[in-house]
């Protein structure tokens, strides 16, 4: 028996050392320490420049007339920095679309205080502050940057970062 283990472990080393090798090319590799987009996605880099930390970022999207939503929240229940940068991906797959480049809209709305998540995105109203659309061609394979600004008194602005 023990010889059959040292027959097996080179090839588990091999093995391990590729998958671990593997992953230093993922799609949207962090060389240079920023997240990018791979070849088959688009995605969102969002800078948070708020007066107050968050509960909760929802995200509605419509991508070449395809909607959906989804949000983004701490899974510890903490509440997002008032600072701090939100990825969120668009993978073609997903996606009708053939081409390369499809119109993309986004509707942010912030909520304030923590909720559980729900796949409604359904939160009450007193804690739900809505942004302005955003639309802009959007292209597989690159990377936009995002900046939310405002509070929940004076509300929230969304704009693509130039």
């Amino acid at each position: 028996m023990r010889n059959s283990i040292w027959k097996v472990l080179p090839v588990f080393i091999a093995a391990m050392l590729a998958a671990v090798l593997s992953g230093c090319s993922l799609p949207g590799s962090l060389l240079d320490g920023v997240p990018h987009a791979a070849d088959d996605q688009i995605m969102l880099r969002i800078k948070l420049d708020l007066k107050e930390d968050i509960g909760l970022l929802v995200i509605d999207h419509d991508v070449d007339g395809e909607k959906g939503s989804g949000g983004i929240s701490n899974a510890d229940r903490s509440m997002v920095k008032r600072d701090e940068v939100l990825y969120w991906t668009f993978d073609k797959r997903y996606y009708e679309s053939s081409g390369d480049a499809v119109d993309l809209t986004l509707r942010f709305t912030v909520v304030t205080e923590y909720c559980d998540p729900n796949y409604d995105n359904i939160y009450p109203d007193e804690l739900t502050v809505p942004m302005e659309k955003i639309s802009f061609d959007a292209h597989f394979g690159e990377s936009y940057d995002l900046k939310i600004t405002g509070d929940r008194t004076n509300g929230y602005r969304c704009q693509l970062a130039e």
